[in-house]
This record gives C-alpha cells, sequence and structure tokens, in this order.
C-alpha cells in the first residue's frame, strides 16, 4: 500500500517518538494526526492490585496482610534484599501467604522466644538495632518487625556474601547452610 505524499519517513520517525503519542487514522493511504500530545506524556502511576487505595500514609490501617505485603516490598528494597527470599522467610517463619491472607496472624511467639511476623530473638534485635527493644513493639509492629528483619539479612549477607549462608545463620545464628536455607533458596511460600 502507498502511502502517499502526506506521510514521508521523517514523518513516521517524528509520529513515533517516544516523546510524542499519536493516534492517527489510515484513510487511502494518509496519516491524519488524530491527538497530538507536544509536551511529555503524563501517566497515572499504576497502583499495586494488592495495597488498593493504601500507601505510605495510611498503610497502617490496612490489615496485617496487606501491611506485611507493603513492609517487605519496602525494606527489602530499601536493605537490598531479594524480595522473593524476603517473602520466602515471612512464609517459613509465620506462614505468611500473601495480601489476601485474611487470617493471617503477625503477633506469634515461638517456643524458644522470636517474635512476631519475621520471628526475630530480643537479643537479636538489640544486636541489629545497638539498644534495647520492647519485646511488645517487636511482636505486635510490623513495620519494624520487618525493617529489623531486612536490616539483619542486610548485615549477614554483607559479613557472608552467600544466601544460603545468611538464611542458615539467621535461623540459628551459625553460619551454615541448612533445611531452613534450603527452603528460603527454592523460594518456598504459598500464596492466597
Amino acid at each position: 500500500m502507498q502511502l502517499g505524499p502526506a506521510l514521508t519517513t521523517k514523518n513516521i520517525k517524528h509520529m513515533v517518538n517516544v516523546s510524542n503519542i499519536f493516534a492517527f487514522v489510515v484513510v487511502v493511504g494518509l496519516a491524519t494526526p488524530i491527538i497530538n500530545f507536544e509536551s511529555e506524556p503524563v501517566f497515572k502511576q499504576q497502583t499495586d492490585p494488592y495495597l488498593g487505595e493504601f500507601d505510605s500514609t495510611n498503610i497502617d490501617q490496612a490489615g496485617p496482610e496487606v501491611q506485611m505485603y507493603y513492609y517487605i516490598n519496602k525494606y527489602s528494597k530499601e536493605y537490598d534484599i531479594p524480595t522473593k527470599y524476603a517473602f520466602s522467610v515471612a512464609y517459613i517463619e509465620s506462614l505468611y501467604k500473601g495480601p489476601c491472607d485474611k487470617n493471617y496472624k503477625h503477633n506469634v511467639t515461638s517456643y524458644c522466644g522470636a517474635l512476631g511476623p519475621m520471628q526475630i530473638m530480643p537479643a537479636t534485635a538489640k544486636l541489629v538495632h545497638g539498644k534495647s527493644i520492647n519485646k511488645a513493639q517487636l511482636k505486635n509492629d510490623i513495620e519494624f518487625n520487618v525493617k529489623t528483619s531486612m536490616m539483619l539479612l542486610q548485615i549477614l549477607h554483607k559479613k557472608y556474601k552467600n544466601w544460603g549462608v545468611v538464611f542458615g545463620a539467621y535461623n540459628t545464628g551459625r553460619p551454615y547452610v541448612n533445611k531452613y536455607a534450603r527452603r528460603v533458596l527454592n523460594k518456598e511460600y504459598v500464596w492466597l
């Protein structure tokens, strides 16, 4: 099909240029611009379907399952922890099954005294933060618990430079690859 004299190679390059968005109709070989945005197009930031109307200003009003999703994403990025591993740790530690798990209980305590959704020992939290930590805060404050966990994982990774050893140390306090570490490395988690 011949495009006709009004549409040249130069015009096509201009229309397809990323800085401009054109919708055009081809009629009898002629392309006619319908919409021409001369300035940079403004795109609405795509919202996360799991967060809905929640963001940093009101996430504390969301349920614990949504808060976990938000804070794991936020702090895993901030502390350079692969998100897939962070979600796997959350699943193994407190059976976190994603932002649609309406039955999720974050304020759990293990038989050995580890607290909250990421199961942090109070002594470990003290080492991470350099001061004593209130056990109730460690158990109930999702943001604080997840942030502490991601900080710990970053400290361990800087020290051992091997994710398997990091997860073994996170689990036992000793730097070796154990069954727990292999579960995390295999990205073991279940989403509802």
